[in-house]
């Protein structure tokens, strides 16, 4: 049985049968509380949604990147990708792991803003040209290098890869935040 919502699909109830579904929404119960919205759309494709909750839950819990490292690639990528869902799933969690409410405001000036340390600065830069037109040129990459492990380099390269295809998911599914929670999307 499905919950029609006002998005363009219909969302899986949060109490299925379906085994890999049951299975994928218990694991999410254990870490994060209740199946969001984007997880229950995914959830119309099971062998889509087991997968890339494997890798979403190995990215928060990645050894070599911060959780205020991620969450900022996350919340820059939700905003260049003009993401006002992703942007509320991941407020709240950015404020737990350091990004305060200020940085936050500020993020899209975040060039001019004095809030952000040159590590953020680094990984805010690196964010902006992986989902930039121009790409990674050496000149972003280097000081990057500077500041993260190579481990902690590919983490937060996957992170901003994957959440910026979940920014795009959930755009094109047009799924509303969760209730409770307002889009906050500043560009």
């Amino acid at each position: 049985m499905q919950d029609p919502i006002h998005g363009r699909i219909s969302l899986v109830q949060p109490l299925s049968t379906h085994p890999a579904v049951r299975a994928a929404f218990d694991s999410i119960r254990v870490r994060a509380g209740e199946p969001s919205h984007l997880d229950r759309a995914l959830a119309q494709a099971p062998s889509v949604l087991t997968p890339l909750l494997h890798l979403t839950q190995a990215l928060a819990v990645a050894p070599a990147t911060t959780a205020a490292d991620r969450e900022l690639a996350i919340l820059r990528t939700a905003q260049l990708c003009d993401s006002a869902y992703l942007f509320a799933q991941h407020e709240h969690v950015a404020l737990q792991a350091g990004i305060d409410a200020g940085q936050q405001h500020e993020l899209a000036g975040w060039i001019e803003s004095d809030r952000f340390s040159d590590r953020q600065r680094v990984i805010l830069n690196y964010v902006d040209a992986m989902l930039g037109p121009d790409g990674v040129r050496d000149g972003v990459f280097a000081p990057l290098a500077l500041h993260l492990s190579e481990e902690a380099i590919v983490e937060l390269t996957v992170t901003a890869a994957i959440y910026s295809a979940l920014a795009r998911i959930s755009g094109a599914l047009n799924l509303p935040p969760e209730p409770g929670l307002a889009p906050g999307i500043d560009r």
